[in-house]
């Protein structure tokens, strides 16, 4: 997290989420996963929902054993 939810800097420090973190899973077949991030791979977790942040807190977790380090990607670049 950046600052507190209350905190009038907070909203000049997010991060905009024009890049997507991105874990490749290391297992054929598996699901990837996409977090909006800054340029620089920096996540707002107060703008995340809950189960979006529950999925990133998860796949950091398990980086090595179900997903390889997380890459940044361009968000406009990862939907077309």
């Amino acid at each position: 997290m950046f600052f507190g939810p209350n905190s009038n800097a907070c909203r000049a420090a997010r991060p905009e989420a024009t890049h997507l973190l991105h874990f490749e899973p290391l297992a054929v077949g598996d699901a990837g996963l996409d977090i909006p991030c800054d340029p620089q791979g920096r996540v707002g977790l107060d703008a995340l929902g809950d189960k979006l942040r529950n999925d990133y807190f998860f796949a950091r977790t398990l980086i090595g054993r179900l997903f390889a380090a997380p890459t940044v990607r361009d968000a406009s670049m990862a939907q077309g």
